[in-house]
């Protein structure tokens, strides 16, 4: 059972930490301490703003400190609810998952209260902070190991209402592009999570392979606007339009054939067509067996691309996305 040291409800800035008792070979009597924190300042909507996720991606934990330093509780109409660091033990260690138990946050919803740490989290979010939740951000980038053309990501599912205000939440933002996925995806994600209590989600991939101070303020930017947009404060967003890519299927991703060396032969956003040559992979230790090529099965545009050249049977080498309407994003539910 996860207890939050401060009260969710009350007005004012506060910080403080979700405790997680834990005990392993190393603490009997454990508590990883999740940080936590809340600017209320009246009557209004209720933002929950996400970073750390995945704990090599620190983009968004940078923005999320930045904003916090910065918003002052008189300017805010509403609630703004903050987790940098999601899953603290994958943070601290430098690791995509946790190293506690393996867990990948972004497949542990909707979480257990009884289970391992990643799934305590999961569920205290999931159970907590998103049936009193209106809106949700999720800060990615691409980690230690992948770069992604600056996006953001939502999910083609719900009723036609909750569709565009996606798409409408997407423009504000102001990512370069944003990528739409099928909403079945994965059911373990946050932003499924997200769907499953009609909280308006947009979840974001801004850049990797390390911070850079375009994309921080990328993340700092397009909040602000969230936060202008949904009147939490004062004041109107800077005008700012997205264009949408679609991902409709894994024929979009190419990955490793076997292990090697990746050497890429496309750039991030680039357009290419099917049958390109993504890249070639190299075998490290046998100097008689050529390189093999690996081919692109659909065409689009580049919207990913694996920074760490070193890569075993079934990695993960790059992927693609079509260009896409707005109007024709409707096949959701109605």
């Amino acid at each position: 059972m996860l207890k939050c040291s401060i009260d969710l409800k009350k007005p004012g800035k506060q910080t403080g930490f979700v405790r997680l008792a834990y005990s392993n070979n190393r603490h009997a009597y454990g508590i990883i301490p999740v940080p936590i924190a809340t600017i209320s300042g009246g009557a209004g909507p209720t933002l929950l703003l996400t970073a750390g996720n995945h704990g090599n991606e620190y983009e968004g934990m940078i923005a999320l400190r930045n904003i916090l330093t910065e918003i002052k509780v008189k300017d805010v109409g509403g609630r703004i609810i903050f987790m940098p660091a999601l899953n603290l033990p994958a943070v601290l260690a430098d690791e995509r998952v946790s190293p506690l138990d393996g867990g990948n946050m972004n497949r542990a919803f909707p979480g257990d209260p009884s289970g391992t740490p990643t799934a305590m989290i999961a569920d205290f979010v999931e159970t907590v902070l998103l049936p009193h939740s209106d809106y949700a951000l999720d800060i990615h980038t691409g980690g230690s190991v992948c770069e992604y053309l600056p996006c953001g990501y939502i999910y083609k599912q719900g009723t036609r209402d909750h569709m565009q205000a996606k798409l409408t939440t997407a423009h504000v933002f102001g990512a370069p592009v944003t990528v739409v996925v099928s909403g079945t995806t994965t059911s373990g994600s946050l932003s499924a999570a997200c769907e499953r209590h009609g909280v308006i989600m947009v979840s974001t991939e801004l850049g990797g392979g390390g911070v850079k101070k375009s994309t921080v303020n990328m993340a700092v930017n397009g909040i602000t606007n969230v936060l202008h947009h949904i009147g939490l404060l004062e004041g109107v967003e800077k005008p700012a339009r997205t264009k949408f890519i679609e991902t409709p299927s894994m024929e979009g991703f190419v990955m490793s054939p076997r292990d090697g060396l990746f050497e890429p032969m496309v750039e991030l956003g680039q357009v290419v067509s099917a049958g390109e040559i993504a890249g070639r992979i190299h075998t490290i230790a046998n100097l008689d067996q050529e390189a093999i090529p690996v081919e692109i099965r659909t065409k689009g545009t580049i919207v990913a691309m694996r920074t760490h050249p070193v890569v075993m049977r079934g990695d993960f080498l790059c992927h693609t996305g079509r260009p896409v309407e707005e109007h024709e994003l409707f096949g959701a539910e109605e």
